[in-house]
């Protein structure tokens, strides 16, 4: 009787030590999540806690696909050698080690990225202000493409985000071009152009390239188009040009071989007209170049003006008369006034002023100024004018007499006669001795 009971007591509790042990079983694997470029290697580790019994490994990939790989069994430990990570083993390992008649199994997430390279955006030629131009950024070898965005920058600030769409495999390593259409602002110049190409592999996992585009000038500016300076006095001239590079600039005097100065400012110390004339600015990198004309204008003091009446005669009241005041120096600015009349010509060589029907109150100085930005010179001219000439018609006395000698007497027609003849004789000795 006991004998019966012992053994089946017995067997109990080996049956309950054997589920026991069983529901022990555990399996460990590390590590449980990866993240690997392709090409690179991996060492797995599963290792197999409180199973009585021998353990049988086996290793696949989440897609049930070979894993490609070495594995090195030792009892409760199985290694999994991955020598050259691919896009198959993207999500995950499994684990799967059998204790007996129980399985359990592991899985380490593995996220597979391929991102070798920066973008590449090829050389722009130029990049000019309100000027539309198509830019290229392409970045090779990608993977996952999904979790890939680019974006353009100008500067610090972002003008064109760019997510893949209509993704033809989610498989593969692909490349990827953005392509876009940009306009530069004035208020851009001088901000660089770049592709920041980003791998959102998680919320902690993010890699990122930026490549900055290389540009040949394409807007420049200088602090004055035609910069003026007064005779041995200094000017300075400013030159920017936008690029990337940043451009070096030379100063020319257009026609001589040799650079007048080199770098952004060209300065000129006590002027002299010899240093007037075109000058050239130029931009070079290794992208291109550009250049922009500039007049620089010394100017010294201007000649003294001539001033002349057109007919070389006395103007008679009446008369319609033209003063012309007149420099050899030149295009410069002309006024020649008096009281209310006047007349200007600015950049000429001679100015006109017309008086027409002349009065004696026209007569007097007229003043003729040539100036310019820094000096005047002044002439002057005294024009008189000349009263009419007036012819005195003077009776003759016997057309008097006559007809009054039937009203008065003898005697006075006689005295009237004498007196006449006296005035006649002394006109006519006075004729003669002019």
């Amino acid at each position: 009787m006991c004998r019966t009971s012992c053994i089946t007591f017995t067997l109990c509790i080996a049956f309950l030590n054997a589920l026991s042990a069983r529901n022990a079983f555990k399996v460990e694997l590390f590590p449980l999540k990866s993240v690997l470029r392709i090409g690179d290697a991996l060492e797995l580790s599963c290792r197999v806690n409180g199973c009585p019994d021998d353990v049988l490994f086996t290793w696949r990939t989440t897609l049930d696909s070979f894993h490609g790989g070495v594995v090195e069994d030792n009892q409760t430990i199985s290694l999994l050698l991955l020598s050259n990570v691919s896009t198959k083993h993207s999500n995950g390992i499994v684990c799967t080690a059998l204790c007996g008649g129980t399985k359990r199994e592991k899985t380490s997430r593995i996220q597979v990225y391929s991102f070798p390279r920066d973008p590449e955006i090829p050389r722009i030629k130029h990049l000019t202000a309100n000027q539309e131009q198509s830019l290229t950024c392409t970045v090779h070898n990608i993977y996952p493409l999904h979790m890939f965005i680019i974006q353009w920058l100008r500067g610090n600030k972002t003008i064109y985000t760019d997510t893949p769409v209509n993704i033809s495999s989610y498989e593969k390593v692909q490349n990827y071009s953005s392509v876009i259409s940009y306009t530069p602002s004035v208020t851009d110049l001088g901000k660089n152009l770049s592709c920041k190409a980003t791998l959102n592999l998680s919320l902690s996992d993010r890699l990122s390239r930026t490549t900055t585009a290389e540009y040949g000038p394409g807007t420049m500016t200088v602090s004055s188009n035609n910069p003026l300076v007064q005779l041995e006095k200094h000017l300075e001239i400013t030159c920017h040009a936008d690029g990337n590079p940043q451009p070096r600039i030379l100063w020319w005097k257009i026609g001589e071989s040799n650079p007048t100065a080199d770098g952004q400012k060209l300065v000129i110390n006590n002027a002299s007209l010899t240093q007037a004339g075109w000058y050239q600015c130029e931009a070079r990198n290794v992208v291109g170049s550009l250049k922009m004309p500039v007049k620089v204008i010394v100017q010294g003091p201007p000649n003294i003006p001539k001033i002349q009446l057109k007919d070389d005669v006395d103007p008679i009241e009446g008369d319609n008369i033209t003063i012309l005041c007149s420099s050899d120096d030149g295009p410069t600015t002309l006024i020649l006034s008096r009281k209310n009349r006047s007349a200007e010509a600015q950049n000429s060589s001679v100015v006109y002023l017309n008086i027409p029907d002349v009065k004696i109150e026209d007569a007097g100085v007229y003043v003729c100024e040539a100036k310019n930005d820094f000096w005047i010179k002044r002439s002057m001219i005294n024009i008189t004018v000349k009263e009419p000439h007036h012819i005195s018609m003077t009776p003759d006395l016997p057309t008097i007499i006559l007809p009054a000698a039937g009203s008065v007497s003898l005697l006075t027609v006689l005295a009237l006669l004498m007196r006449y003849l006296r005035k006649d004789q002394r006109d006519s000795t006075n004729i003669g001795m002019n």
